[in-house]
């Protein structure tokens, strides 16, 4: 009974091998093919374009964060407490405002790097179905699940001419 166990397992062995065989199978990379297209260069360029503007805003704050404590220290012995105090609030006040407008700047850049991403991945999944169907592919793996891929199998500079024309 054992050995018609083996016997079973080792002719179901033989039959999966000669499917897989048969199957046209491809990998893409995931990765590249998207942030090799037009439409993720551009978003990237929009990204950097709002980064900017944020590090150009941040920057001018900082300044006057900078040169106001420089000023407090410089004048400290010449104030009354009553103005030193209320300096010292308007710095406490600059700092959190500086420090609540660097957060939002850095969270509106990651809502906007996760909104070109979710974009992009759902046009690169739509483009690898329907390219898939087209050449009758069997099965398509994202690159960075294998092991090994021989040359001709990776599909990813068609998919990001296919992204590009979208």
């Amino acid at each position: 009974m054992k050995g018609l166990g083996i016997i079973i397992a080792v002719c179901l062995l033989c039959v999966s091998q000669a499917s897989a065989a048969d199957m046209k199978i491809a990998t893409v990379d995931i990765k590249t093919a998207m942030e090799n297209t037009k439409a993720y260069a551009a978003g990237i360029k929009r990204l950097e374009a709002l980064q900017n503007k944020k590090k150009k805003e941040l920057g001018a704050m900082r300044k006057r964060l900078t040169d106001l404590d420089k000023e407090l220290q410089l004048q400290s012995m010449a104030l009354s407490n009553e103005r030193q105090n209320a300096k010292q609030q308007e710095l406490v006040r600059l700092k959190k405002d500086f420090d609540r407008r660097l957060q939002d700047a850095s969270d509106e850049l990651k809502a906007e790097k996760r909104k070109l991403d979710s974009k992009m991945i759902g046009k690169f999944y739509d483009a690898v179905r329907a390219y898939g169907k087209e050449k009758k592919f069997d099965l398509i793996l994202p690159k960075s699940t294998t092991m090994y891929v021989a040359q001709g199998l990776d599909i990813t500079a068609d998919i990001t001419k296919i992204l590009d024309q979208k």
